[in-house]
């Protein structure tokens, strides 16, 4: 009796197993693409509307150990590419496929940092930072990259993000969602953030509740949401479709309440000099950024400021030397062609320079005459 158990045990799992897999017993992924059993790929099965390209929300099964931060495909419909760029630079004459991998999306997978995700038509991915549990949703068409670093945050070069309230959300704890036309940041929101364009002209965010912040890119025009072309101002309206102290064009931060519908614009002129002048603005706001933190360590000699004034100002060059950093390798997600190795490069320099800690009181001392002085940087 025991043995017959066992048999009619095996069979079922074989059934199961064969539901899911294809002629060979490799599991189907998503558009059609095969890995083996167990690889984590999701079976494709007919939505409502007969694409057969929906996938069912991941497994526990399915998932992938979090060895790492980095965000996990918990859904998926349609179809959704995973490309790692190259670091390097490509042999001469060499096509895009030398400098860049290509693949499909797997279900339940750890997208990997740096990777950049490319959604269809009608395409719909939900990932969950492995940090936090918490959970963004992009509708394609969209290019963007999730997670980088570990980090709750997205880069969206084109495409649409869209966030819920409750799950995954800590006390002081934001996402960061990056555009080329700047980053919306929120702690607990219902959100939608739409760059409908694949050159990235125009940007809107639709805040249904919950408190949310824009920091605009240095140039970007604020608008109030449906005014056309035409009737535009040159200049951000304050106060209407509830954003709050909106400053012009200088890239400062904008409140925006439950119930805000803002849209933006960027100046006109091609995305490749765009992405130059977000580099630019990212070097510019490090900088200010690392000036702040020098005269944190030495505001005890100023008696213009105080010290709590001198690190509330720091943090916040800190806050908007990312965010035009962040807007920047959003722009470099849109244009992978433009984003060679020197950018990310300048890139990279300007994170450093703003990520630096100021100097302890100890180091700030003058060096004893018996230790020669420190070379002083530029």
């Amino acid at each position: 009796m025991a043995a017959l158990l066992v048999a009619l045990s095996l069979a079922s799992c074989w059934r199961q197993r064969d539901d899911v897999s294809g002629t060979d017993g490799a599991a189907v992924g998503v558009g059609g693409a095969v890995g083996t059993a167990g690889s984590g790929v999701g079976a494709v099965v007919p939505s409502a509307d007969g694409d057969a390209s929906a996938v069912l929300p991941v497994e526990a099964g399915a998932l992938v150990a979090a060895t790492h931060r980095a965000c996990r495909v918990m859904s998926l419909r349609g179809d959704a590419t995973l490309t790692v760029p190259s670091r390097g630079t490509a042999r001469p004459g060499a096509g895009s496929a030398d400098a860049s991998a290509s693949r499909w999306l797997a279900l339940g997978e750890l997208v990997p940092d740096g990777a950049i995700i490319g959604l269809g038509t009608g395409g719909r991915l939900t990932v969950q930072a492995t940090v936090s549990t918490r959970e963004m949703t992009i509708i394609g068409p969209a290019t963007a990259e999730v997670c980088p670093g570990g980090d709750e945050a997205v880069r969206l070069s084109h495409g649409k993000a869209t966030s819920f309230p409750g799950a995954g959300v800590r006390p002081g704890a934001e996402v960061w969602v990056a555009t080329p036309l700047g980053v919306v940041r929120f702690n607990d929101a219902q959100i939608e953030i739409d760059v409908p364009g694949a050159d990235a002209e125009r940007l809107k965010v639709s805040v249904v509740t919950g408190q949310a912040t824009f920091v605009p890119a240095g140039g970007v025009t604020i608008v109030p949401a449906g005014e056309s072309d035409a009737g535009r101002s040159a200049e951000p309206r304050a106060g209407q479709h509830g954003v709050a102290g909106a400053k012009g064009t200088s890239g400062e931060p904008l409140a925006l309440s439950p119930g805000t519908t803002l849209e933006a614009s960027r100046p006109k002129g091609t995305a490749a000099r765009w992405l130059r002048d977000l580099v630019g603005a990212c070097a510019r706001r490090a900088s200010a950024a690392r000036e702040a933190g020098q005269k944190v360590a030495t505001g005890g000699r100023s008696n213009r400021a105080s010290l709590a004034d001198l690190a509330a100002a720091h943090v916040q060059a800190r806050q908007l030397a990312r965010a035009a950093c962040e807007s920047a390798r959003a722009a470099g997600v849109m244009l992978q062609s433009q984003y060679d190795a020197a950018i990310r490069a300048d890139l990279d320099r300007a994170d450093e320079s703003w990520k630096a800690l100021p100097p302890t009181s100890s180091s700030a001392r003058a060096p004893s005459s018996s230790a020669p002085a420190p070379s002083t940087p530029d």
